[in-house]
């Protein structure tokens, strides 16, 4: 059950949806060349129809093959590629989602008569949306990694906190004795830091003006 946890089946889901959306953009794009509706066909149509293509080759590949199945056959670092690559795929697909959005909405500018149908409304709608639901897991994507790297902060601090107090009373002489080293540790980074901020602020000060 490990390779079916909630994330890879929620991964799943929105790869299904997604490519749904994607074989109505296909179904419609390719209708409107049948068609030879020439105003509906601008020079980045081929860009819209090919990542169209592509897109869902990808997802179905993704959304059948899990991490966990990555890392058990290949390895980490294959995991590693593998996420990069996920990156530099929602990064095109974010550009290819407003590509087309303008695309749809141009056609509904333009009274390109012979683009009217229900796919069209549908897919300008649905490029908003998963505009929008990108956008919203790349900041709850941060917010969670600030969450985790302050938890993990927190923490770190309790338990050196529980050491030293468990070290207090085991041996109170020999806690009692580290005192002055930690105030001098803690002295030397505070004066490495003011140090380090003074030299910053003199480079920006004798900046050319």
């Amino acid at each position: 059950m490990a390779n079916f946890g909630l994330s890879y089946i929620a991964k799943v889901l929105y790869s299904f949806i997604t490519i749904i959306l994607l074989v109505v953009i296909y179904s419609y794009i390719t209708s409107l060349e049948q068609k030879g509706c020439k105003c509906a066909l601008p020079p980045n149509i081929n860009f819209i129809k090919g990542f169209t293509i592509f897109s869902i080759v990808y997802l179905l590949f993704t959304g059948i093959i899990s991490e966990q199945t990555i890392s058990d056959n290949f390895g980490d670092n294959i995991v590693l590629i593998n996420k990069f690559v996920d990156l530099i795929f929602a990064l095109v697909f974010i550009y290819y989602l407003y590509e087309v959005f303008r695309y749809t909405r141009a056609l509904v500018n333009e009274k390109c008569k012979c683009s009217v149908d229900s796919r069209r409304e549908i897919i300008m709608i649905g490029a908003v949306i998963e505009f929008i639901l990108i956008f919203i897991l790349f900041i709850l994507h941060i917010i969670v990694g600030f969450a985790l790297s302050t938890m993990f902060t927190v923490v770190k601090s309790i338990e050196d906190g529980t050491s030293d107090l468990k070290g207090a009373i085991r041996d109170p002489i020999g806690s009692f004795a580290k005192i002055p080293s930690k105030i001098n540790s803690e002295i030397n980074n505070i004066k490495t830091y003011v140090g380090k901020t003074s030299r910053e602020l003199s480079k920006i000060r004798n900046l050319p003006r």
